[in-house]
């Protein structure tokens, strides 16, 4: 009799659901242009066996002169999320470039991954040179140190409300799903080859260790989207990191607070 072992089986159309439920984005409203602003379309070439095809049109916006800011931001979110730090940004003389990403605003495609929304960076930054600060709000946050690990020119660093571990994540929202064992790994793979990295290797830890631009972390301790404690970890390991707290502000509501604009801006101007 021959013996019998485990295999990681192949995709399933549940794990195959799953893995697109997780990358397809409810695309938000198409911001306004804010007076001033000007727009810019990038062909971006996507990593993995994307399903939205293999080059993605993404929508860039520019607004004021000065050095270059960039700005990302979250999963179902919009460049506008940082209107009150946007407008300072601009008073302070800065020039900000803010990528619709995949799925998002005016750019094409149904979904987004990380390691997808890394690379509208790194052509943001063929376009645009190299920036003197980079803000990013919640996965914005994970899409940019992702970005700034394959080598993008960034001077300073601002992560707000960052998740820090993809492939937690990941293992999390399959539990929850009533996925388990070896349907698990078989997403994971799934997952690799879609997004063309595997999502456990996507964990800020580990790009942390090896940033040495100085950082700002800002995080609220009431957040329920992502989680405070594991943010403050990697703000521990990232070399001269800056931890602001905050309290009562959620997931969102710090892109607003006049402390944290205070903070921003003036981590912008230092040096």
């Amino acid at each position: 009799m021959t013996p019998q072992h485990d295999t990681i089986p192949g995709p399933a159309p549940r794990i195959e659901a799953f893995a697109d439920r997780l990358l397809r984005v409810r695309r938000p409203p198409v911001d306004t242009l804010t007076k001033g602003e000007t727009e810019i379309s990038l062909l971006v070439t996507a990593p993995g066996s994307w399903p939205d095809g293999a080059e993605i049109r993404v929508n860039l916006r520019r607004r004021g002169d000065g050095p270059n800011v960039l700005l990302v931001h979250g999963w179902e979110g919009a460049p506008s999320d940082f209107t009150v730090i946007s407008d300072k940004l601009v008073a302070a003389g800065f020039s900000l470039w803010s990528p619709d990403l995949p799925g998002h605003g005016r750019s094409d495609g149904e979904r987004l991954s990380i390691p997808l929304a890394a690379r509208v960076l790194h052509a943001v930054a063929a376009e645009a040179g190299s920036f003197a600060l980079a803000l990013g709000h919640s996965i914005g946050g994970a899409c940019l140190v992702h970005a700034l690990a394959g080598g993008l020119a960034v001077e300073r660093v601002v992560l707000l409300a960052t998740p820090t571990r993809y492939g937690s994540f990941v293992r999390f929202a399959s539990a929850q799903a009533g996925l388990k064992g070896l349907a698990v790994e078989a997403l994971m793979e799934l997952l690799h080859d879609l997004i063309g990295e595997h999502p456990d290797w996507i964990d800020m830890r580990r790009q942390a260790a090896a940033m040495q631009k100085p950082a700002l972390f800002v995080h609220s301790t009431d957040d329920r989207i992502v989680s405070f404690t594991a943010a403050k970890e990697v703000a521990s390991i990232w070399r001269g990191a800056q931890w602001m707290a905050v309290n009562g502000l959620g997931h969102g509501r710090l892109l607003g607070d006049a402390d944290v604009v205070a903070r921003v801006i003036a981590f912008a101007c230092t040096g």
